[in-house]
C-alpha cells in the first residue's frame, strides 16, 4: 500500500474546546449531556452535567489523568486489548484497522480521545447479544399504514430538526425535517418491544421511539455509534419514502466483519445492537425526502449509570500521543460523535468490499449475515 504523506504539523497547538454531543438520533428528546474539556496541563477533565425532568442538575467531576489511568489499571484493563466482544476475526480485523487509525491519523487530540471513546466502547466495553449485531425483518402492517399516513399528511409542512451535525449536506435545504409524533411513537415502543425480545433473547425495557425524521435531498449520515447508556437493542423502521428517491442503503458493520449495505423498503425493520456495531448512511441521498423512525431499548438490569464513566476509564493510556508525521492508514475524521473516511469514495472504506442486501424483509423471519443476500451491484 502507498504511503500517505501527512501534512507538517505546526510546533505549538491550539487545544480547543470540543462537546462530546449526543447521538444524532436524541437532539429533541436530549435527557442528559457529557461535555470532555481537553486540559493541556493535565490532559483531561470530565465534566459532566445531567438534564433531569427538565431542570439542569449539575454533578461537577474533575478527573485527572493520573486520576483516570489508577481507574484504568484498577479494572484490568491492558493494551493491546487480549480480546474483543465477541472476539471473532473480523470484528478484530475491523477494530485492529480503526485503532491504527484512531493512533496514527487523527490529529486533533480531544478528536481523538472521542475516537478511543467509541471505538473502544464498541469493540470491547459493550457485551453483544446476537451472533451478528444486525438483522431485517417487517414490521406490523397496520402500525406501518398508521406511520405512513402521519408522514404523508405532514411532510409537506414539517418544520427543521434541531441542529443534527452528524448529517452533511450541501446547504440548508439538505437538513432533516421532523415530525412531532408523541402518540405514536409510544405505541411504536410498545408493540414492538416482543419482536426486539426474540431477537436478543433478553427481557427489555423501552427506552426511546424517536421520529419522524425526514431526510432530505444532498444528504447523508455519517458512521456512529448509539448511546451505550440506554441504547442498546434498537431498530430503525423505514416508514415511507418519497416517489423520486432512489435507493439508500443503510450500511452496518457485523461481528463477522462484514460492511453491509441494505436497502430498506416500507415496513422494513434494520435490528441492531445499536451502541457496538458502526452505522450510517455514508452515500449520498438522491430525493426529495425519505423518512424513518429509530427505536431503542436496553436489557432489564442494565447499568444505565456507571456505564458512562467507564467509556472514560477503558481508553488506553496511549491516547494522547501524537500521531507520527507518515501513515499509511486510510484517514480517520470525527465530525461530531460520527466518523467518516475523507479521503474514500462515500467516505468509507468499507463500501469498497460491501455485502448487498434488499428489502423487503419477510414478516416472523430475520434475514441477517450467513443467509443469502438479496441485492445486486447494479441495485446500490
Amino acid at each position: 500500500m502507498q504511503t500517505k504523506k501527512r501534512a507538517v504539523r505546526k510546533t505549538r497547538r491550539v487545544m480547543k474546546h470540543k462537546k462530546n454531543t449526543t447521538h444524532p438520533n436524541h437532539q429533541q428528546q436530549q435527557q442528559h449531556k457529557i461535555i470532555i474539556i481537553m486540559n493541556p496541563i493535565n490532559n483531561i477533565m470530565a465534566t459532566v452535567a445531567l438534564l433531569l425532568l427538565g431542570s439542569l442538575v449539575p454533578i461537577i467531576a474533575a478527573l485527572s489523568e493520573p486520576e483516570r489511568l489508577k481507574e484504568y489499571e484498577a479494572r484490568g484493563y491492558e493494551w493491546p486489548l487480549p480480546e474483543l466482544k465477541p472476539n471473532t476475526p473480523g470484528w478484530r480485523n475491523i477494530f485492529e484497522r480503526r485503532f491504527k487509525q484512531v493512533e496514527e491519523t487523527i490529529d486533533d487530540s480531544n478528536e481523538r480521545y472521542n475516537a478511543w471513546m467509541q471505538t473502544m466502547t464498541a469493540a470491547y466495553l459493550q457485551p453483544n447479544f446476537t451472533e451478528n449485531g444486525w438483522g431485517l425483518t417487517r414490521a406490523p402492517q397496520d402500525l406501518v399504514d398508521a406511520l405512513v399516513k402521519k408522514v404523508r399528511d405532514n411532510v409537506d409542512t414539517a418544520p427543521l430538526e434541531n441542529d443534527v451535525d452528524v448529517i452533511e449536506g450541501i446547504d440548508e435545504s439538505s437538513k432533516p425535517l421532523f415530525i412531532s409524533n408523541l402518540d405514536l411513537n409510544e405505541r411504536v415502543l410498545r408493540e414492538l418491544k416482543p419482536m426486539h425480545e426474540e431477537w436478543s433473547g433478553v427481557e427489555l425495557v423501552g427506552q426511546q421511539a424517536y421520529g419522524l425524521r425526514i431526510y432530505r435531498n444532498n444528504s447523508r449520515l455519517l458512521m456512529h455509534v448509539d448511546k451505550p447508556r440506554t441504547h442498546i437493542i434498537s431498530c430503525i423502521l423505514h416508514i415511507d419514502h418519497s416517489e423520486d428517491s432512489e435507493p439508500w442503503p443503510i450500511v452496518i458493520e457485523d461481528f463477522q466483519g462484514n460492511t453491509n449495505e441494505v436497502i430498506l423498503e416500507s415496513g422494513d425493520m434494520l435490528f441492531y445492537e445499536s451502541s457496538k456495531c458502526f452505522h450510517g448512511r455514508p452515500h449520498t441521498f438522491k430525493g426529495s425526502w425519505y423518512s424513518s423512525i429509530f427505536v431503542h431499548y436496553y436489557p432489564v438490569g442494565w447499568d444505565t449509570t456507571g456505564i458512562e464513566a467507564e467509556t472514560h476509564y477503558v481508553v488506553p493510556p496511549h491516547w494522547n500521543k501524537n500521531p507520527p508525521a507518515e501513515s499509511d492508514q486510510d484517514r480517520l475524521a470525527m465530525v461530531g460523535t460520527s466518523m467518516k473516511e475523507p479521503e474514500c469514495e462515500n467516505v468509507w472504506c468499507g463500501l469498497n468490499n460491501s455485502v448487498k442486501w434488499q428489502g423487503p424483509g419477510i414478516a416472523g423471519e430475520v434475514i441477517t449475515t450467513g443467509s443469502k443476500p438479496t441485492a445486486n451491484e447494479d441495485e446500490l
